[in-house]
């Protein structure tokens, strides 16, 4: 027979392990496999092309998953280099911590780097914290990353951005730059949110 305290404390430690499943399967950002597009814009992202214009966000056959990822290019519109964009909003936080993890390749001309930012917002709109990142290192096949962090009291939403910029030291982007993005996901990570979710 086993001792008393292990009794209890296997079937809390298989309950504490289904809790981290069950969070991590909560994904709150829409079309994070980039499978559904409508053109060159996947559906859910707003983007930084100008129909009939300039296409800088397309989809590639080139992915991590699936069938397809999303490509942000650098193009040049009369004289400007302009790069790729993509946008959700009002992505939908809940608990005290959070993760984005997701998959990248990164061909980077002069420096260029992908930029993550995250806009936290409270329920009247106004933004209570933005974490940023850079992808610096290039990349030729599928690479994962991550970013962590708290929610502040009162997030109830937040803004996910990707987007090309030109690297330190430079003023303008170069063509020849492009990211793949592929596999994204938003999960909270805290048990706060293990216990608010559905």
């Amino acid at each position: 027979m086993k001792p008393p305290e292990l009794r209890h404390i296997v079937p809390i430690a298989l309950l504490m392990l289904a809790g981290v499943t069950r969070v991590h399967g909560q994904n709150v950002i829409k079309n994070g496999s980039f499978e559904k597009f409508t053109g060159n814009d996947p559906g859910g992202w707003v983007t930084s092309n100008i129909p009939n214009l300039l296409v800088t966000v397309s989809p590639s056959p080139k992915c991590h998953g699936g069938k397809l990822a999303v490509r942000c290019e650098v193009k040049d519109f009369h004289g400007t280099k302009m790069g790729g964009m993509i946008m959700q909003k009002d992505v939908e936080v809940r608990g005290k911590s959070m993760e984005l993890v997701g998959y990248y390749v990164l061909k980077s001309v002069g420096k260029d780097v992908g930029f993550i930012s995250l806009e936290l917002q409270n329920a009247d709109g106004n933004t209570v914290k933005i974490c940023n990142e850079n992808l610096v290192t290039p990349a030729a096949e599928f690479t994962r990353f991550r970013m962590a962090g708290d929610i502040p009291a009162g997030a109830v939403r937040l803004d996910v951005k990707f987007a090309l910029l030109a690297g330190e030291g430079s003023e303008s982007l170069h063509e020849g730059t492009y990211l793949l993005l592929d596999d994204l996901e938003i999960v909270p990570t805290s048990p706060e949110a293990v216990r608010n979710t559905p």
